[in-house]
């Protein structure tokens, strides 16, 4: 299945501590709306995607695409014409009350589009969790597909205080809704704002990963060869969604993009299907990096190999938004980074 996967901005209602994109809130009751992508440029890629790659899945992300209702309605609207299958992935912070639950998804189901709702410990401090249940209850009465996607520390022990706590939640909606919809449980992948908050609470004993790349980690059918999986983001960049760049179509055509696109040529890309993220590591020592004795897992290497070879590659190591550090953390609990 060929998908594109669409952030449509990187500002968010939450800025939860295992997001791998960064995604923050703006400063007071104001959301930061600089990154917001362009609606056309979306269309002419899904346009180009659909002839040339045959695309058929298109997914409208964030940040959360909440902020930008009429965005997300329009091109929810324009792909489905296209008679391309459309899922939209939110935190469900704007279902605040019946009404506005309605207003949100209404216009989504009217063209055949799914929901995924975030429910888990993460993004409970900053989402109240009743309002996921107000939206999924808002589904199931307008007769639309949903589900649910829970992040852990690690979804097979459940060992963890939060992930215990997420499976709690788990529980409490099922109750509460009264239904059992499907749920897509992964564990945290340690890059982005996760590789600085969380791998410390998993990476001890770990060691260091030497297993090379060659799959998208977060999208269990995509190889990183392939171009059956592709992310556009605010700033015009297609990449595989981990901070590494193939092209920008603002400056490269599609056409040309797919046409070209050689994973065993890329900088990056190459290392990791050859000696991994650990073959990153060893080249950024020369620009510093000192290796550990144990990371939280593969992308966790990755990430802190990568912020060294920035000045290397400034280029494919793009967008800046998944190499900012030491943000601001409004919800972290007492004792966790």
């Amino acid at each position: 299945m060929s998908t594109l996967k669409v952030h449509l901005t990187y500002g968010c209602t939450a800025q939860c501590d295992h997001c791998r994109f960064r995604c923050s809130r703006g400063p007071g009751p104001a959301i930061d709306y600089r990154l917001a992508i362009d609606g056309q440029t979306v269309i002419e890629c899904v346009e180009a995607l659909k002839r040339l790659n045959g695309l058929d899945w298109v997914v409208l992300m964030g940040g959360e695409p909440g902020l930008l209702p009429e965005l997300t309605h329009r091109l929810a609207a324009e792909i489905a014409a296209m008679g391309l299958a459309v899922r939209v992935e939110t935190n469900a912070s704007w279902a605040t009350d019946d009404e506005a639950a309605h207003r949100f998804l209404a216009p989504l189901y009217a063209h055949g589009a799914s929901v995924m709702y975030s429910l888990d410990a993460w993004h409970e401090r900053l989402v109240p969790p009743e309002r996921v249940t107000r939206a999924a209850r808002t589904s199931e009465r307008l007769g639309g597909e949903y589900c649910l996607e829970s992040a852990f520390l690690d979804h097979r022990s459940c060992s963890h205080e939060r992930d215990q706590r997420t499976n709690a939640l788990l529980a409490d909606f099922e109750r509460q809704v009264g239904t059992q919809p499907k749920i897509y449980r992964g564990t945290i992948l340690y890059n982005g704002r996760a590789s600085e908050r969380l791998a410390p609470l998993v990476a001890a004993g770990r060691g260091v990963p030497s297993q090379v790349c060659d799959r998208v980690p977060w999208w269990y059918h995509s190889e990183i060869e392939t171009t059956e999986l592709l992310m556009l983001d605010p700033d015009g960049y297609l990449s595989k969604g981990c901070g590494i760049a193939i092209a920008n179509i603002r400056q490269t055509p599609v056409e040309e993009v797919l046409a070209t696109y050689d994973a065993t040529r890329h900088p990056i890309f190459s290392t990791l299907l050859t000696s991994g993220p650990l073959g990153l590591a060893r080249e950024a020592q020369a620009f510093g990096y000192v290796l550990k004795a144990d990371y939280a897992d593969r992308c966790h290497l990755c990430q802190e190999a990568r912020q060294f070879l920035l000045r290397k590659y400034p280029e494919v190591l793009v967008p800046e938004q998944h190499y900012r550090r030491g943000d601001a953390n409004p919800s972290a609990p007492d004792g966790m980074p």
